[in-house]
């Protein structure tokens, strides 16, 4: 739903900060220091005060109960009926200023508590928490969450698999969108969130979540050629790169029939995987080289998504041990998953990923070089995953 989010801001004051805040009053923020604009976008928008009428504390910790009470009054502080609270915490008075965005959040799902009776009002937040909570509220806001999973920037720090598993959609998508930067190339997830470090997230999301709802995609190019027109903020490829694309090396057909009674569909495979290319033609970008080393590791990612879509064992960007989707192959930086009913075409897959932002801007990215498409169909269903590696052919066939 969409939101008047600009208006509600000036509304949005914490009630248990100390008093009314100007930066200018704040003799521990500088106009040098990193946070000092993101301090001073709070202010002007109402949505923390000082500790103090001298002091901003930007060192301090935030408590998982202040950063509720922020959604919830970005949101419109909306009416809470307590007979629709459900079972109470009990770490939680009813007289406390979060009693009412506590289970305003539990409702919509936007942050749930350690157990049915204990939300820890006054714990210090984590920074993965916080962006677990951003990337909940954009989806209450009716955003395009569905990040398709980008880990380009994501990637980049070296801290990233330390990111629990409940965070790490949200991580990437906070990371991709600019909310988060990390700091001396981590993330530092478990760490806590202080005061400047809040602030400059909610900077930063202030325009993520101002976005209106998201416009029907334009009609999608067709394998045919057909022309379209696509605003992407990538930036062009080197004109020098070059890689070697073995696609007249790869399979077709359809495979024998496993132990499990599943095959791959090779044909329906290529075609969905040139109209990713001709998308990409379209719109000014290199056409990815095909790699069969890339095609193995997508295979196994095609099978290993029945045990995400079909029996909901772990998410569709997690393998079967619990770790993300990369593990598969060195060089792998992104993927596209889908699960089908067994009588999807190539147009009907390339369809359901263009009409994604995420999955879109996936097809669209510029860091990779080689990808594959493997669909995997068992039983009625296909399960369908696009592999994208910043490896050229000659670095993956050298591994």
């Amino acid at each position: 739903m969409k939101k008047e989010i600009a208006s509600i801001l000036c509304a949005a004051a914490i009630t248990c900060s100390a008093s009314a805040a100007n930066v200018t009053d704040f003799a521990d923020v500088r106009p040098s220091d990193w946070y000092h604009d993101a301090v001073n976008y709070v202010c002007e928008a109402g949505l923390m005060n000082g500790t103090s009428n001298t002091t901003f504390s930007p060192d301090d910790t935030t408590s998982r109960g202040m950063i509720v009470t922020i959604l919830y009054r970005l949101a419109g502080s909306p009416d809470m009926p307590e007979s629709n609270w459900g079972y109470p915490y009990v770490d939680v008075d009813a007289a406390a200023y979060y009693s009412t965005p506590v289970y305003w959040a539990r409702i919509n799902d936007l942050v749930t508590g350690y157990s049915d009776d204990q939300f820890g009002p006054d714990d210090a937040i984590t920074r993965e928490q916080l962006t677990a909570m951003l990337y909940r509220y954009a989806d209450y806001l009716g955003l395009d969450t569905d990040t398709g999973f980008i880990p380009d920037k994501y990637y980049d720090f070296s801290d990233y698999q330390s990111v629990s598993r409940y965070a790490a959609n949200a991580m990437s998508w906070c990371v991709n969108k600019g909310i988060v930067s990390g700091s001396d190339g981590k993330l530092n997830p478990q760490e806590t969130a202080t005061r400047a470090e809040v602030a400059t997230m909610l900077m930063n999301a202030e325009s993520v979540l101002s976005e209106t709802e998201p416009a029907e995609p334009e009609a999608p190019v067709s394998p045919d050629g057909q022309p379209v027109s696509d605003d992407t903020d990538n930036e062009t490829t080197d004109d020098n790169q070059t890689v070697t694309d073995e696609i007249s090396q790869r399979p077709t057909g359809k495979s024998a029939v496993d132990e499990y009674g599943g095959y791959w569909d090779y044909d329906l495979s290529n075609a969905t995987f040139d109209a990713v290319n001709d998308l990409r033609e379209e719109n000014g970008l290199p056409r990815l080289a095909y790699s069969l080393q890339v095609q193995e590791w997508t295979d196994i990612r095609s099978k290993e998504l029945v045990g995400a879509y079909r029996d909901n064992l772990y998410g569709a960007h997690y393998r079967p041990d619990g770790t993300l989707f990369a593990t598969v192959g060195k060089g792998c930086n992104t993927e596209n998953a889908l699960g089908s009913i067994i009588s999807a075409s190539a147009q009907d897959n390339f369809n359901q990923w263009y009409g994604s932002d995420g999955h879109r801007d996936n097809m669209l990215n510029t860091r990779s070089k080689t990808s594959a498409v493997s669909i995997y169909v068992l039983g009625e269903r296909t399960y369908a995953i696009q592999l994208f590696n910043i490896l050229t052919t000659d670095e993956l066939n050298q591994l």
